[in-house]
């Protein structure tokens, strides 16, 4: 197999991807990191954390690690393994020291981890990965990330961030922390005009442009499969998702057209998008409102985000949130799950991209999955 470094250089020369050197930087920690894996070289300190802006290049450097080694690594989004992670806890549970079994759960069968976004959402999460790499590595994990942030910005401003200052000094030490500087977006090179993002004429218009592409996939997907007839197409119906009932508007094979308030408002979480994304091949999204807005600021309550030990300082605290928040953040882990398992979405929205969200707590988070609406443009 070729090494990281000539995948990069291949599909330099035959893709025409654009010579970036911070890129190259990057890449040849990378190559350098496989070098000393296949001569057994690894030490203490071998993993990589490369971070940087959105569109920069990370996960595809990360790619070409993983492309290069194939079967000897493990490779998974954030979402999916702290959904591995929490779902092997619970197999565990009643065992001393659960953690340590996860540990060894993981390890069995990969001692490589590529890890895709890696971010913490909040103090629970931020202890329990904070433990867990600590066990990974004394162990002798080998992992490569990706994250939009440095380490020593993981969690910022979040509750009780204290208790995750060690678990940050402990990455530190044991990660190359590579930055992707640079401020092009390499996404935005790939797309050529929206093909798959529609603007609705009106906001009481139901969006007849995604819904006509829609009906056009499934006679072009109709004729692939030479079925005779017409295409059989459910309408209306009622999808079980994560044990729960999930309405969606049109299914044929694996398309399927929702609109946004049925996947996004309400209790819906990422084990929904992820389930969904191993059933859909394409999807069909109407009436995606604008997002974000107005900023309102509230009292964080002594308890409700952390179970205890907050200080008056924190409980007190503004906590600056905007009008649909909520299912801004639904639509970010349906983007992410969706684009890294290279699902495609065609979205029909009120308003054009550049204005899909106006502000609020997750502008930073909403900058990536405009730049993966925009990437999904060329698929």
């Amino acid at each position: 197999m070729p090494t990281p470094l000539e995948l990069y250089q291949q599909d330099i020369e035959t893709k025409g991807f654009k010579e970036d050197e911070h890129q190259a930087f990057a890449i040849k920690a990378l190559h350098q990191l496989y070098l000393d894996i296949m001569a057994e070289k690894t030490t203490a300190a071998s993993s990589v954390y490369l971070w940087g802006k959105v569109g920069r290049g990370k996960t595809y450097l990360m790619d070409c690690f993983f492309r290069a080694l194939g079967t000897r690594v493990k490779r998974l989004h954030y979402y999916r393994f702290m959904q591995y992670l929490h779902a092997r806890l619970k197999a565990h549970q009643g065992q001393p020291d659960p953690l340590t079994l996860v540990a060894k759960d993981l390890l069995k069968e990969h001692k490589i981890l590529c890890l895709d976004e890696f971010f913490v959402a909040d103090i629970g999460d931020a202890m329990l990965l904070g433990r867990l790499m600590q066990v990974l590595f004394e162990q002798g994990l080998i992992l490569v990330t990706t994250s939009n942030v440095e380490p020593c910005q993981l969690y910022k401003e979040g509750l009780q961030r204290d208790r995750f200052l060690p678990a940050i000094k402990m990455l530190e030490s044991h990660l190359q922390i590579v930055a992707m500087q640079g401020r092009e977006d390499h996404r935005l090179a790939k797309s050529q005009g929206f093909k798959h993002y529609f603007v609705q004429q009106s906001h009481d218009e139901i969006d007849s442009s995604v819904l006509k592409r829609f009906t056009d996939d499934v006679e072009q997907q109709h004729n692939l499969l030479e079925v005779a007839g017409k295409p059989n197409i459910e309408r209306n119906l009622t999808l079980q998702i994560e044990s729960r009932p999930v309405a969606c508007l049109a299914r044929y094979n694996d398309l399927y057209c929702f609109s946004f308030e049925q996947l996004f408002i309400g209790p819906r979480s990422v084990n929904d998008y992820i389930a969904l994304s191993k059933i859909a091949q394409r999807l069909y999204l109407i009436n995606v409102p604008q997002l974000g807005g107005a900023l309102l600021e509230r009292k964080v309550a002594r308890g409700t985000e952390d179970t205890y030990n907050i200080n008056q300082r924190v409980a007190d605290r503004p906590f600056i949130v905007a009008k649909g928040d909520d299912e801004a953040r639904r639509f970010i882990s349906f983007v992410d799950e969706m684009y890294d398992q290279g699902k495609l979405i065609v979205i029909g929205a009120q308003v054009p991209l550049a204005t899909l969200y106006l502000g609020g707590r997750v502008v930073f988070e909403f900058a990536r999955t405009s730049s993966r609406i925009i990437e999904m443009q060329s698929m």
